[in-house]
């Protein structure tokens, strides 16, 4: 049986290298493990074409299938885990600077102002995680849009990050890829995550109307284009089935 999580739990050794490569790829995610706060107030109300959390969830649900290892953090959870990403600094430890700078202009660091659900699958060989935001925040869903115009890390396609006392070491790449969606930024990344494991992994972000979907492959079996076209027909499934729950 599916597991639906009011927070999210280790998964094993995937889950933190796959936060760290959201991190790097400039995209914002739900993924604090550390006791939750309280959401603030004065949420801006959905509008009509936000889906629900019911349907946020459903969605998360369908794409995942009968896999029986799938964890589902709802929409009340991942409330709590946003209000306390939305202050953490993107690029802290990120080395060359300018790449750091990069970071700040291209990040979006609170997703509050969404209806949202994340389902995690992860075991020794393949991390996948599906992220769904129906974005009910107007000036949110305008920096996401800018946030996906990155087109170029040329000079910083080789970084470095400082996790835990450790220096990491990327290497990434955008990938011209096809989404069904209004835009959508797709980028792969090698990480040496030391120990002699390498991590390959791709994660795609992409957003239609106001549904921003965040799709992540890691793993340190197959290489980048396999985990690309994986990822990318995962987010095109993803918005098909939030079409048909509208």
């Amino acid at each position: 049986m599916r597991k639906v999580m009011k927070m999210s739990k280790n998964r094993g050794f995937l889950v933190l290298p796959v936060a760290l490569t959201l991190m790097i790829t400039g995209c914002s995610s739900a993924n604090d493990q550390s006791a939750p706060s309280q959401p603030t107030q004065g949420q801006t109300q959905a509008s009509s074409e936000n889906l629900n959390a019911e349907r946020v969830e459903s969605v998360v649900k369908s794409v995942l299938g009968d896999d029986p290892s799938a964890m589902i953090v709802e929409n009340e959870a991942m409330q709590q885990q946003l209000q306390m990403a939305k202050d953490v600094k993107a690029s802290g430890g990120i080395k060359p600077e300018k790449c750091a700078q990069q970071m700040e202009d291209y990040t979006v660091s609170d997703l509050t102002g969404s209806v949202s659900a994340t389902g995690t699958v992860t075991d020794e060989k393949l991390g996948k995680v599906v992220q769904v935001f129906s974005i009910t925040d107007d000036d949110t869903l305008k920096k996401i849009s800018h946030a996906l115009t990155l087109k170029s890390i040329d000079g910083c396609k080789d970084v470095s990050v400082e996790q835990g006392g450790e220096t990491l070491d990327a290497t990434r790449q955008i990938l011209p890829l096809d989404v069904k969606a209004d835009q959508s930024l797709t980028m792969s990344t090698q990480l040496d995550a030391g120990g002699g494991q390498k991590l390959s992994s791709t994660v795609v972000q992409a957003l239609k109307g106001r549904d921003f979907v965040i799709v992540t492959y890691q793993t340190g079996m197959e290489g980048p284009a396999e985990l690309s076209a994986q990822a990318v027909e995962l987010a095109n499934k993803t918005f098909d089935e939030i079409s048909a729950s509208k």
